[in-house]
């Protein structure tokens, strides 16, 4: 039961007990026709009598109402799933910060901070990535400096922000097709998994040199790890599902479901890189002190037209249109809009590039991270800021070694598990779906593969889409 004013939201069993499970309990606000009188519903005592409550007094009730919710939904669950995405945060901050001077402290606190923020903002694990295309750039053989990547970021961002301020974003996703985006999901997904194998396998990039068996950064932490995840993480046979008996193996899954696996190996990892030679070397306490962006004509210029410009598409299509579809997808109560989310990504970094902050976006890799290992509401990501805040105040970049430290092996494992749940978001096809839109899946994902870029694989979806809406109009 709930009292007047509140509503319940039900969600579908996703933690395997069986059951549906009480999403949460919100108050709906009701704003009088008088802009001075903002009343809540769950005080409909005060509304009838003309009590005057301000917007701050009302807006500041609204975030303790959040801030209670997210602890009561909180879990060890919750707390690995905000670990879900580290295998793509850590290995491109100490990238960016060890070969292009990126502040690495200032970086951990403002990214910290954007998640607090989006978690309030939307109430669902809402992550906070790099952006990779600048990140590839800045890494590659002609590297860019940390001005130019932050007037990369800047660059993005401004035009991001405009798209979604204007709305014109909401136009952009209502005009491009379900499958195709799903089509983006798959390739992307299938990237991704590529990425942490060779990540987990090899110790070197051009995939010429296997690890060592032995050894904090060896194979056998990759076997032990890959195998810790698959066995929490893969579902059971439909034939105990469906059997209807609650027997004991059927009991163990569900007990499985609830293991902390993301948090229980950044733990051991974070053990095994204190252990390494160096990893504590330089670790000292006092934050780091952000630096006002002073560039050059010259260093703005190669970074928008080298790193800005190839990540506008990719910041459009998977940090907006894909991360709003799996959004909709994974928590239909509370979807993610558009152009709130570009508008989001705008506002991060058009204040954080400027004090040296790494420039960052949302993602649909890293909502479906977050949300296989465990994720379920904006507490994950409230926890997870909380920690980098914390650990960026009291270290700042002299975490750096500490970072660089951490397993390799295990960050490859967590981001080939965390991407099959990308991929089978994108290959689950809707009611009512034709053989031609699961063909415009399997065009954009394997172009999307082929090409290894998002972009690419957008415009042969929009392609054959355009193709066969010709090819149906002849024939009718």
């Amino acid at each position: 039961m709930t009292s007047a004013g509140e509503y319940e939201i039900r969600v579908a069993d996703d933690d395997g007990d069986g059951n549906d499970a009480l999403r949460s309990n919100k108050t709906f606000d009701t704003v009088s026709v008088c802009d001075t009188h903002v009343v809540n519903d769950r005080c409909a005592g005060e509304a009838s009598q003309g009590v005057k409550r301000s917007t701050p007094t009302v807006a500041a009730s609204a975030l303790g109402e959040k801030s209670r919710q997210f602890w009561r939904e909180f879990s060890w669950r919750e707390a690995s799933g905000a670990m879900g995405d580290l295998g793509t945060f850590l290995p491109l901050l100490v990238g960016l910060s060890v070969e292009c001077g990126v502040d690495a402290g200032t970086t951990i606190v403002f990214t910290g901070a954007y998640n607090i923020l989006t978690a309030f903002l939307y109430e669902i694990p809402m992550p906070v990535q790099p952006m990779k295309t600048i990140a590839a750039v800045a890494l590659g053989d002609a590297p860019l400096n940390s001005n130019e990547i932050m007037v990369a970021g800047l660059f993005v961002s401004g035009v991001v922000f405009i798209l979604g301020a204007t709305r014109m974003m909401d136009t952009f996703n209502k005009l491009t097709p379900l499958a195709v985006v799903q089509g983006m999901q798959v390739g992307l997904g299938m990237l991704l998994a590529r990425k942490g194998f060779l990540l987990a396998v090899y110790s070197s990039s051009d995939t010429s040199q296997v690890r060592n068996m032995l050894g904090t950064d060896g194979l056998l932490v990759t076997i032990i790890a890959m195998c810790a995840v698959m066995y929490i993480s893969a579902p059971e046979y439909p034939s105990i599902r469906s059997s209807g008996v609650l027997d004991g193996g059927e009991r163990s899954k569900r007990r499985r479901h609830y293991i902390p696996t993301a948090l229980i190996l950044v733990i051991i990892g974070i053990i095994m890189a204190m252990t390494k030679d160096g990893a504590l070397d330089g670790l000292s306490f006092g934050p780091a002190t952000p630096k006002i962006l002073t560039t050059s004509w010259a260093e703005a210029k190669r970074g928008i037209i080298n790193a800005g410009v190839p990540q506008l598409p990719l910041t459009t299509l998977n940090s907006v249109i894909s991360v709003c579809a799996l959004s909709k997808e994974l928590f239909p109560a509370s979807p993610a809009s558009p152009s709130s989310v570009a508008t989001s990504v705008g506002m991060m970094n058009l204040l954080g590039c400027w004090v040296g902050a790494m420039p960052s976006c949302h993602g649909a890799g890293g909502l479906a991270a977050q949300y296989a290992f465990g994720a379920r509401s904006g507490g994950s990501v409230v926890f997870l800021g909380t920690c980098k805040i914390i650990l960026g105040l009291l270290f700042g970049s002299s975490l750096l070694n500490l970072l660089d430290s951490f397993p390799k092996t295990i960050l490859g494992v967590m981001l080939f598990s965390s991407s099959l749940e990308l991929i089978g978001m994108g290959l689950k096809t809707k009611p009512g779906w034709q053989q031609h839109q699961k063909y415009l899946v399997m065009v954009t994902a394997a172009v999307t593969i082929a090409t290894k870029s998002t972009a690419i694989g957008f415009a042969a979806g929009i392609g054959t889409h355009i193709l066969m809406e010709v090819q149906r109009r002849v024939e009718c």
